[in-house]
């Protein structure tokens, strides 16, 4: 749903939205709302008796009450936090907890704040990655529209083994590459096995910077 913004100029249009959506069409109910509350943020510090006396025992202005108040809260509500990734081998424990023992591969995609603290968690992907069906747009549409700064993701192999293939680095330096482009870094890569994991951060393979950078200084000597 596309949110609008009440200003004095369209709340009297969206009072009328609502109401006709109640099966109240009738312009005097939208009159009658202004005449009790004068505006929609001056519903705030209306009193009980008010509202009672404009309600009046309507359902559907009681209705529009109370959608108004669920807007309210909903801009009041704190974003949910699943957890703050302190390391990797936090993140990794709880991983496996979740994945090791899933019966086929499941792409997870963990989006973080600027604290990094995991804002959202979503399955991308449940099947296999060999051929790499996944691609970066679609985790780094979830993380843009979560307002995110930085993703993790893991995938499981159902084979118990930690090891990553060719097609799971590829795949998750893809992304890095991608998330430095659009300032949205990978933070980690997991392979979640049964008894172990594989971390792309461990393993020194992030951040991509410094891995060019040891890579060229090997070659120099």
């Amino acid at each position: 749903m596309r949110q609008e913004r009440v200003t004095r100029d369209n709340e009297r249009q969206l009072v009328c939205r609502v109401l006709r959506q109640l099966g109240r069409s009738d312009l005097r109910e939208v009159e009658r709302f202004f005449r009790y509350f004068h505006s929609v943020a001056a519903l705030r510090y209306a009193s009980q008796r008010q509202c009672r006396q404009y309600v009046s025992g309507d359902t559907a202005r009681q209705a529009l009450l109370t959608a108004i108040e669920l807007g309210r809260w909903a801009q009041r509500a704190p974003r949910p936090i699943y957890g703050t990734v302190v390391a990797s081998h936090q993140i990794a424990e709880s991983l496996m907890d979740d994945l090791r023992y899933r019966p086929q591969e499941r792409l997870e995609a963990l989006i973080l704040d600027a604290r990094h603290q995991v804002i959202e968690r979503q399955t991308v992907f449940v099947g296999t990655l060999d051929s790499c069906p996944v691609h970066p747009r679609e985790i780094f549409r979830l993380a843009v529209l979560a307002g995110g700064a930085a993703i993790v993701v893991a995938h499981n192999h159902p084979s118990g083994q930690a090891k990553p293939s060719t097609n799971d680095l590829a795949f998750m330096r893809r992304l890095a590459r991608c998330g430095q482009l659009m300032g949205i870094p990978l933070l980690d890569g997991f392979v979640i096995g049964l008894r172990s994991y594989f971390s792309l951060r461990e393993a020194e393979m992030l951040p991509l910077e410094q891995t060019v950078n040891q890579s060229e200084g090997l070659k120099s000597d």
